[in-house]
């Protein structure tokens, strides 16, 4: 694998939480920030330690080819993010990437992103660079989260010029409900290209609305990962035209309409 996908250890330039639970961590990274694309991931390993023995796989949030650095977002939830969440500016951690495919270009004149939970990464990175694209295409972007404390990407979606809506499962922002019961509306009479990240329930949904409403829609989707590469098998997803993907080689992003939901 190195031999084609070079290891690097890269220094953290920043980490800061950003919600409760959430953190962005910023990583000295210069071949990635140049080659990275919205949709793409990279694997993260924390040093120093064999438990978890596994790297964990994370969107590209942010990337900047002239500072030559790129930005990941992250939820600890368990033992992996745990020990990344201990690492402090200065230190260093094995990354690797670009990996994976990117966003595709829109087909429509409008565009919908649609996040949930920490899949919001990518669909930030990919309003940042639509944004700074000739002749932008209009933009809004729907947020899920299970409460306020935890959404997140409000802000960078605003700068870059995308109309915002919040849903919490708990209704403590935004709508009460689903982040998928906010798109139907969007896209009546709309000629719109929908994009997602998120859990799989969130982009099945998604895959079914934009069906019905004749939309395209590319899905990023979120998968267990232990090497990135295609080795494991252990990301792959069912195909609707027969047989399987593999989610960090043939995806990340998928149509909607390719996956077997």
């Amino acid at each position: 694998m190195s031999d084609t996908i070079p290891i690097l250890e890269a220094e953290i330039l920043d980490h800061q939480e950003i919600a409760a639970e959430h953190f962005v961590m910023t990583l000295d990274a210069p071949d990635i920030a140049r080659a990275a694309r919205p949709g793409q991931f990279v694997m993260v390993r924390s040093l120093g330690a064999w438990d978890p023995l596994l790297p964990r796989a994370f969107s590209v949030y942010h990337a900047d080819p002239e500072a030559g650095c790129i930005g990941i977002l992250y939820r600890e939830v368990g033992r992996g993010t745990g020990r990344l969440r201990r690492h402090e500016p200065g230190m260093f951690v094995q990354v690797w990437g670009p990996l994976g495919n990117r966003f595709p270009q829109p087909e429509r004149e409008r565009v919908v992103l649609v996040g949930g939970g920490v899949g919001i990464p990518p669909l930030v990175y990919w309003a940042e660079r639509l944004a700074a694209s000739p002749g932008p295409p209009q933009m809004a972007a729907l947020v899920g989260a299970a409460t306020e404390k935890y959404l997140v990407g409000l802000d960078p979606l605003r700068r870059a010029g995308a109309d915002v809506l919040a849903a919490t499962d708990d209704g403590s922002a935004g709508h009460h409900g689903y982040v998928t019961e906010l798109l139907p509306p969007l896209l009546e009479g709309e000629k719109t290209h929908v994009y997602a990240c998120g859990p799989m329930p969130m982009l099945a949904a998604v895959a079914r609305i934009t069906e019905a409403h004749d939309a395209p829609a590319d899905l990023a989707l979120e998968a267990p990962m232990a090497c990135g590469v295609g080795a494991c098998l252990g990301c792959t997803v069912p195909r609707r035209a027969g047989g399987y993907a593999r989610v960090c080689t043939d995806g990340p992003v998928f149509r909607a309409s390719a996956i077997a939901w």
